[in-house]
């Protein structure tokens, strides 16, 4: 099993990557809707073509067969048959957990678009549906799940069962949208290769430390 970081923008890495060098792409990249990062223009203008000339790059990295996880925002559902231009399928993301809005239906589960390169599949099956609910709690938030620094880090358990279920053992998981460094934390916990590219240096900064702790977990005897 191995990491790979990369702090700086994902395309210019993935040019250096070959093609059919990784077996799953799994990202949670801005959603284009005017978030406040620290460093990103999370502008809706021109998003979709920005989004899917990453999103289009990474596939071609991808064995015959790998899954294609993109995370997504409700408010943009009326744009994905525009933006993701392949045969895909939504997975409900959901969240036992929501922050209360003034709206007439709270936002419960993000939708991830996701869809396979062409090839043979692989699946675990023993949990493979179409949702998971992740324990979004505050309080639950502790050890490596308690993330200060970023301002939406994904549940670890979620990854952890996208991961489980559809990255092939001992595969190689790529997310250029790396944030801080949720899918890579569930990659080295379920002994899956991770590489993992992000451009804003204090988000680097937060996965880079987090993967290190997860190493070094994974190391610690039972019982420590």
């Amino acid at each position: 099993m191995t990491v790979e970081l990369f702090l700086g923008d994902c395309l210019e890495h993935m040019r250096t990557m070959a093609a059919g060098s990784v077996d799953a792409v799994i990202t949670d990249p801005p959603y284009g809707i005017n978030f406040q990062y620290a460093e990103h223009d999370d502008t809706p203008d021109g998003y979709g073509a920005w989004l899917w000339k990453i999103i289009e790059t990474a596939e071609s990295k991808c064995k015959p067969g790998s899954p294609i996880f993109v995370f997504q925002a409700m408010l943009n559902c009326r744009n994905f048959s525009t933006w993701f231009p392949r045969d895909y399928r939504i997975y409900a993301a959901a969240k036992n957990w929501v922050q209360m809005r003034p709206t007439e239906m709270q936002y419960s589960f993000d939708p991830v678009i996701v869809w396979w390169t062409e090839g043979k599949r692989w699946a675990a099956g023993s949990n493979s549906k179409d949702f998971y609910l992740a324990n979004t709690s505050p309080a639950s938030h502790i050890g490596l799940n308690n993330v200060r620094g970023h301002p939406c880090p994904r549940p670890l358990d979620q990854m952890r069962q996208i991961i489980e279920q559809w990255a092939i053992p001992g595969g190689i998981v790529f997310d250029p949208f790396m944030g801080s460094g949720t899918t890579g934390v569930a990659c080295v916990q379920l002994g899956r290769s991770f590489i993992g590219c992000e451009i804003d240096p204090g988000y680097f900064a937060i996965a880079e430390k987090r993967m290190k702790q997860a190493q070094l977990q994974m190391l610690l005897p039972l019982g420590m």
